[in-house]
C-alpha cells in the first residue's frame, strides 16, 4: 500500500477508531515523514484522544514539513521557469536543514541534468541511492540516471542485482537500455510484459514498432503504430513514425483526421508532429505549397519549444587549434577505427551500410562516446584550446583512448575494422586524431540544398534545434563547412571525402575508392549492401535496404521557390 493510500485509510478511521488511526499514521509517517497532510491528520487524531502534548508536537511537524514542501515546489517551479541557479540555491538551503533529503537530492540531480552537467547529475543520483536506498523513487531516479548517462550495461546489472520488486517504470527503463544495446529480443519481451499490465500501452506499441523498423520489418512496424493509434488517436508520434517510414501512404481518411487534429491542437510537440505528418501526406499528393506550409508551422512550434543556442566552437577551433596536437603515441595496431562524419541527412548511413556489409568490418549504432569524452574534457576548462588538448598528458590520452575502446568492446565482433558512424563527430576530429592517430576519417558530403531541405522536413527527437529555423539552419551548415575546411587544413590527406552524388551516379568506382582508402579488399557484398541484414537505428534505415536510387538527389527542387530565403543564407 502506498503512503498516500495508508493516510487516506487512516482518515476514514479517525472519527470512529482514533486509536487504530493513530497506529496507522505513526507507522506510515515513521517511514515517510515528508507527507505533511499525514501530520495534520495525526494532530487531529491526538486531539480526539485528548493527547494535547502529542497534538502540539504533530502540529509543529506539520508546519515545518509543509513549509519544506512548499520550498521544494518553489525550486521545481524555478527550474521549470528556466532559472536553474535559483532552483539550486533553494535546494541547497533545504539540504542544509535536512541533509540527504531524498526529494531535494532528486531535484538537485535534475537541475544538474538540465544544465548539461552529466557528471554531477550521476554523482548526485548515486549519492541519493547510497543514503536513501529504501525509497523506490530513488531507485527509479538512479536507473534513469544510468540510462541518461548511457550506462546501459550498468543499468541492466543493477536491475538484476539490486532490485527485487521492480516497478513498471523501471521495467520500461530496462527495455530502453536493451534497445540501446541492440538486444531487441529482451526489449520486446519487456514491452509485451508492459502491454499485459496495460502500462502506457500506446507508447509500448510505438517502441515495438520502432524495434521492428530497426530490424527491417516494415509491415510489423506499421501494425504497431496503428495499434498505438487505436489506443490514442491523437498520438502525434505515431503519425510521424508512419510518415517517416517513407513507404507508407496516407489515405484520405488519415489526411482528413490529421487536418481536424491540427485545428484543435495546442502548440506542443504532439501537434508539431501532426504538422510534420501532414506535410508528408500533402507531398505524397503533389501539393508542395501546402506541404511546405505545414512544415513552417511544425518547425515554428518546435522552435518555440526548443530554442537554438549557437555555439562558438568553430571559432575557438580556428583561433586556438592552429597546429596538430601531440597525438597519443601508443595504440592498438590490430584495430582499425573508421569514423564517419557529416551533416545529418547527407548519406552517412548509406556509406556505413556499404562498409558494414564487408565481412572484415564491424559496425554498431550511432555512438555518443566520443561526444561524452569531449564534454568531460571541455567541462575541465584546461585551456583556451578545445578539450584542453595542449594540456593533456600521455597518461590522459591513454586513459580516454582506453575508455573509448572499453565502450566499443561489447559492440565489436572479431574483425579488425570497426566503424563509428556519428555525423556530429565532425566537431571532434582533432580529439579523435589525438587519441587515435591511425584512425581513418570519412566525410560524407551532399548538395547543401538537398541536405538543408532534408533537415528542415524532419522531426528530430532531440539534439537538432538548429533545424527548425532557416537562419539557424544556414548558420549550422556554414559552421560545418568552416570547421571541416579547418580540419582538412590541419590534417591534410587524412580525411577522405565521399560525395553522395558521386556515390549514386558512379556507384562502383566510388565504392572501390572508398574500400581502398579503408584498406579493405573489394567484396561483392558491398555492392549488394541492401541485402546485408543488421539493425539500423537511423531514419534512413529503409533507404539503405534498397538498391541505389537517384530520386533523393532532386526531391528538394519541388520546394525550390520556398527554400530561396534559406539558400541565400548558405555559403
Amino acid at each position: 500500500m502506498s503512503p498516500i493510500d495508508a493516510i487516506n485509510n487512516a482518515k476514514t478511521l479517525v472519527a470512529t477508531e482514533p486509536h487504530k488511526a493513530k497506529v496507522m499514521l505513526l507507522e506510515v509517517l515513521n517511514e515517510n515523514p515528508e507527507y505533511h497532510d499525514g501530520w495534520a491528520l495525526l494532530a487531529d487524531t491526538h486531539k480526539r484522544l485528548q493527547e494535547h502534548e502529542q497534538q502540539q508536537s504533530a502540529l509543529k511537524q506539520y508546519e515545518m514539513i509543509h513549509w519544506f514542501n512548499k520550498q521544494l515546489d518553489t525550486a521545481k517551479q524555478q527550474l521549470t521557469n528556466q532559472n536553474p541557479l535559483q532552483a539550486q540555491q533553494t535546494i541547497q538551503q533545504l539540504l542544509k536543514l535536512v541533509p540527504n533529503e531524498y526529494r531535494a537530492l532528486e531535484t538537485l540531480a535534475e537541475i544538474a541534468f538540465k544544465v548539461g552537467d552529466s557528471k554531477a547529475y550521476f554523482a548526485i543520483s548515486k549519492h541519493n541511492l547510497e543514503n536513501n536506498s529504501q525509497k523506490q523513487t530513488v531507485k527509479e531516479s538512479y536507473c534513469k540516471a544510468l540510462l541518461n548517462t548511457k550506462q546501459f550495461d550498468e543499468l541492466i546489472s543493477f536491475y538484476h542485482s539490486s532490485i527485487s520488486s521492480p516497478t513498471l517504470y523501471i521495467e520500461s527503463l530496462l527495455a530502453i537500455a536493451h534497445v540501446k544495446l541492440m538486444q531487441f529480443d529482451e526489449a520486446t519481451t519487456i514491452y509485451n510484459k508492459l502491454l499485459d499490465a496495460n502500462y502506457y500501452a500506446a507508447q509500448c506499441h510505438l517502441r515495438l514498432g520502432n524495434i521492428e523498423k530497426i530490424k527491417g520489418n516494415t509491415g510489423l512496424a506499421i501494425d504497431h503504430y496503428k495499434q498505438a493509434l487505436q489506443i490514442d488517436k491523437r498520438l502525434g508520434e505515431a503519425y510521424w513514425n508512419l510518415a517517416n517510414l517513407k513507404t507508407y501512404i496516407f489515405d484520405s481518411k488519415d489526411v482528413d483526421f490529421l487536418e481536424q487534429l491540427t485545428k484543435a491542437a495546442k502548440p506542443n510537440l504532439n501537434s508539431a508532429q501532426f504538422y510534420f505528418a501532414l506535410a508528408k501526406a500533402y507531398e505524397q499528393q503533389g501539393n508542395f505549397s501546402l506541404s511546405f506550409a505545414m512544415l513552417e508551422r511544425a518547425n515554428s512550434i518546435q522552435k518555440s519549444l526548443t530554442p537554438y543556442k549557437p555555439s562558438n566552437f568553430t571559432s575557438r577551433c580556428t583561433q586556438h587549434l592552429t597546429q596538430k596536437p601531440m597525438a597519443h603515441n601508443a595504440f592498438d595496431e590490430s584495430l582499425q577505427l573508421i569514423f564517419i562524419v557529416s551533416l545529418p541527412r547527407s548519406g552517412s548511413t548509406l556509406v556505413e551500410q556499404i562498409l558494414a556489409s564487408h565481412p572484415d568490418a564491424d559496425a554498431s549504432y550511432e555512438l555518443t562516446e566520443i561526444n561524452a569524452i569531449a564534454r568531460e574534457l571541455e567541462s575541465k576548462k584546461l585551456s583556451d584550446v578545445p578539450y584542453g588538448l595542449d594540456k593533456l598528458s600521455e597518461q590522459d590520452k591513454a586513459h580516454y583512448a582506453a575508455r573509448y575502446l572499453n565502450f566499443i568492446a561489447p559492440l565489436r565482433g572479431k574483425n579488425k575494422v570497426f566503424i563509428d558512424k556519428q555525423p556530429a563527430n565532425f566537431h571532434h576530429i582533432a580529439l579523435i586524431k589525438t587519441l587515435f592517430p591511425n584512425a581513418k576519417i570519412l566525410e560524407v558530403t551532399r548538395d547543401k540544398a538537398a541536405t538543408a531541405w532534408s533537415l528542415y522536413k524532419h522531426s528530430f527527437s532531440e539534439g537538432h534545434a538548429y533545424s527548425y529555423d532557416f537562419k539557424s539552419l544556414a548558420q549550422y551548415i556554414n559552421d560545418y563547412a568552416d570547421l571541416m575546411s579547418h580540419w582538412h587544413a590541419l590534417y591534410p590527406d587524412e580525411i577522405f571525402n565521399v560525395d553522395y552524388q558521386n556515390l549514386v551516379n558512379d556507384f562502383s568506382n566510388t565504392v572501390s575508392e572508398l574500400l581502398d582508402y579503408c584498406s579493405l579488399e573489394m567484396h561483392e557484398s558491398c555492392m549488394s549492401f541492401y541485402n546485408h541484414q543488421r539493425p539500423i537505428m537511423t531514419p534512413s534505415s529503409e533507404q539503405v535496404r534498397q538498391p541505389i536510387y537517384k530520386d533523393a538527389l532532386t526531391q528538394w527542387t519541388n520546394y525550390k521557390v520556398h527554400l530561396e530565403p534559406l539558400l541565400k543564407l548558405i555559403k
